[in-house]
């Protein structure tokens, strides 16, 4: 999910706060504009105006347009990713059923908060990520659900952890991005959390069936 740069056409990392609130002023006005235009129809000129900075602070963090989208996408789902270690730590002694749920509300805010700009950023992912950076970036959000649902006692010796994790991110993630990609109406936030959540727990009381025992509310 992200896509960083080849290493010689980086540009610093803006550190300072005025740097890095010109930087964020450029991403956001970017994401803007891909909403509003698509990411083809995107100059770089359009992004400087509405940003309200030059082109001089644009190529000082940014090779390219290519190059800006890749970050925006990247900033965006290390964000999540941050946050949902977050709750894994947090929720660690719930119950599973609850733990899965902290990690499904954790990974769903942002995504359906800004439906239309995550539609968007899904779209552009398949045009600017690398394989080996999806991969990456995928594999540590299914580590993260591998210590969230093993954090208990209640996951099952024989369970296949290491196949629920990576199961559990993919139905989430995939019934969110091709949702808010595949259809044109504004998605109902509630029942696609409710769908999501239906579908995480459905498979996992099926692999955990004990920790379920009892729990009717999926």
């Amino acid at each position: 999910m992200q896509a960083p740069l080849p290493a010689a056409a980086k540009r610093r990392k803006p550190t300072q706060s005025r740097a890095r609130a010109t930087a964020q002023a450029i991403e956001q006005a970017f994401v803007q504009l891909l909403v509003e235009k698509g990411y083809a129809q995107v100059a770089i000129r359009q992004v400087l105006a509405l940003a309200g900075v030059g082109a001089g602070s644009f190529y000082e963090y940014f090779a390219s347009k290519e190059a800006l989208a890749a970050v925006c996408i990247r900033q965006r789902v290390r964000a999540i990713a941050e946050a949902l270690a977050v709750a894994v730590r947090d929720a660690a002694t719930l119950p599973l059923p609850e733990r899965v749920d902290a990690l499904l509300d954790t990974q769903l805010r942002a995504p359906l908060a800004e439906p239309e700009q995550w539609a968007a950023l899904f779209h552009l992912e398949r045009q600017v990520s690398r394989p080996q950076a999806f991969r990456e970036l995928y594999r540590e959000f299914v580590a993260l659900w591998e210590t969230g649902l093993g954090a208990g006692p209640d996951w099952p010796e024989a369970a296949a952890l290491a196949d629920a994790a990576f199961a559990a991110h993919a139905i989430a993630y995939s019934l969110v991005s091709q949702t808010l990609m595949a259809r044109s109406e504004h998605p109902d936030a509630v029942a696609l959390r409710a769908l999501v959540r239906q579908a995480v727990h459905g498979y996992l009381s099926v692999v955990a069936p004990r920790a379920y025992r009892g729990c009717l509310d999926f």
